[in-house]
Formats: structure tokens, C-alpha cells, sequence
């Protein structure tokens, strides 16, 4: 009896094995257990989300968007919101690593919230940085850089990424604590 392609191809184990590898979740002794499983839509949908919670915790209002160009209208201010946690290599968390992407200048927002989590709880960053603020950066700087292509498709998305620029990033006098919202 001769096995079909799919029992054969997975018959020696190799390929369970392999994706249970790859299976990892660093977080999984925190709040953000399973969060590394989500995709790239969920992640933004949770992260909008946990910005909303702490923004009303705090007092301000927030409202759904008025259109596609930001997440949430926070305090009436058009606000695109971005969330991480760190990055992992070799199953080890990089403290202050991070990827911010997906920065568009030409969509309708006026401030952008970035909130950043170590494996650390009490090491949980929230900033922002308005519009002019991300153009002024952009014009004078390297921390920001084209994604996707960039300039040679018209493409006005930006990143940043590592831990050198994440930190200078957060250290720019242009880029506000969420405190001084």
C-alpha cells in the first residue's frame, strides 16, 4: 500500500518537529501570553486597543476614528497609534529592541502614540510625537528609514528599527513622554 504525498512528506516527524520549534512564545509567563501568534492586523487591533484602555484610565476621551488615516481620535487630536513588544533571537528577549513600522506621512493623523514593552513590566515606555514633529525628524535624521521600497515606489512608509534607533528615538527632544500628552 503505497502512502499519498502528504503521509509520506510527514511520515519521519521532521516537519511537526520543525514548526513546534518554532512555536516559542517568550512571553508566555506574562500578560502578553500567545500575543507573538497573532497577526499583523490582531497586533495593531490589541495595541489600539490597550492604548484606548490606558488613555481612559487616565481621564482623556477617546473616540472611534473619523477615517482610515489614524486609529482613534484621543482628546479630539486624530492619533495613529503603534504598539511592540521586544524583539527575540535565540529565544531571549533584546531589551529596547524594537520595530516601529508603517509610518505614513501623507495619512490623516496629527499625533502618533508609540508604546514600547520589555520583558519587564515596570520597564513600559509610552510616547508620542506630532506630524511635524515625524516630517522634522525624517529631514534631519537617520533614525527614521524608507520600508517596502521606499522612495523607488512611491512608497511613503517609514520604520525604525534595532535598539540604537529605537533609543535615540525616545530620547529626541521632539518625542514627548505620554505624560506631557
Amino acid at each position: 500500500m503505497s502512502l499519498n504525498n502528504f503521509d509520506y512528506i510527514f511520515s519521519d516527524g521532521e516537519l511537526e518537529r520543525y514548526i513546534e520549534s518554532k512555536l516559542y512564545d517568550a512571553w508566555a509567563n506574562t500578560k502578553f501570553k500567545g500575543y507573538v501568534y497573532l497577526g499583523p492586523k490582531q497586533k495593531g487591533s490589541f495595541g489600539e486597543a490597550f492604548v484606548e484602555r490606558y488613555m481612559l484610565n487616565r481621564g482623556h476621551t477617546v473616540n472611534k476614528r473619523k477615517n482610515p488615516g489614524h486609529d482613534r481620535l484621543i482628546d479630539d487630536v486624530k492619533t495613529e497609534i503603534k504598539f511592540g513588544l521586544c524583539v527575540t533571537k535565540d529565544k531571549k528577549l533584546l531589551p529596547d529592541s524594537f520595530i516601529l513600522n508603517h509610518i505614513s506621512k501623507d495619512k490623516d493623523w496629527d499625533r502618533l502614540i508609540y508604546t514600547i514593552i520589555n520583558s519587564n513590566e515596570s520597564d513600559f515606555k509610552m510616547i508620542w510625537f506630532t506630524k511635524e514633529s515625524f516630517i522634522e525628524m525624517i529631514n534631519t535624521t537617520d533614525i527614521f528609514s524608507h520600508q517596502q521600497g521606499g522612495k523607488s515606489v512611491n512608497n511613503d512608509d517609514y520604520m525604525v528599527s534595532g535598539q540604537r534607533k529605537i533609543l535615540e528615538l525616545i530620547n529626541h527632544p521632539l518625542v514627548k513622554d505620554i505624560s506631557e500628552w
